[in-house]
């Protein structure tokens, strides 16, 4: 029983869904603030930017950015037609006055235009991506000249450790996302590290 519920765990973090898709990004919520915040520190909004959220969970990270009170559009891409519905509810005045569309998508294959996009950013999502090579690919494909991707990720050696990520994870060295970022021509701006050993961000610029 109790192995079944770690595998379910695992993969409702990867594509959460139903209840357990409501707790499990609630979860994510409490323990990811200094990622998150990281982000925001990070993204220097300006006007009329537009922004992609990769993998929007439950809305967390839009819901601040949208409180910014800066005219800016946000596009929030995922896998979960659970939380697209969900945040769609919960945000729909602000999709209704067109600063938000949301979109069942995978990152490895968008339906963006090339050069969409100002800031793109993501918080434990590329563990979850089937082709990480194809998907960088694609971030570079739809971000804009002198864009930036933010991308948050805890450490391989960190999710080592977690029973859970034994089901639906893949795990990266730094070494080889960084490698991936600049193959992908993204250039490296700057390497944050959130907490030691733990959790880094990596901001690259098309």
């Amino acid at each position: 029983m109790a192995k079944k519920f770690i595998k379910y765990m695992g993969e409702n973090f990867g594509d959460p869904q139903g209840i357990g898709g409501v707790i499990f990004t609630k979860i994510m919520n409490i323990f990811c603030q200094m990622q998150y915040k990281t982000v925001l520190e990070n993204i220097n909004l300006e006007l009329k930017d537009n922004v992609l959220d990769i993998g929007f969970g439950n809305g967390y990270l839009i819901k601040k950015l949208l409180r910014k009170n800066i005219i800016i559009k946000i596009f929030g891409i995922d896998i979960s037609n659970d939380m697209k519905n969900k945040v769609s509810k919960k945000l729909k005045q602000f999709i209704e006055k067109q600063y938000l569309k949301l979109s069942l998508e995978d990152i490895q294959n968008t339906s963006f235009e090339n050069e969409t996009f100002n800031k793109i950013y993501t918080v434990n999502t590329i563990y979850f991506w089937k082709d990480l090579d194809k998907c960088f690919s694609e971030i570079k494909r739809i971000i804009k000249s002198n864009g930036i991707f933010i991308n948050v990720i805890y450490t391989k050696e960190y999710l080592d450790k977690m029973f859970h990520t034994k089901y639906g994870y893949n795990k990266y060295t730094f070494e080889e996302i960084k490698n991936i970022t600049e193959k992908n021509g993204m250039e490296i701006l700057k390497i944050i590290e959130i907490k030691r050993n733990k959790s880094y961000c990596i901001i690259s610029k098309k």
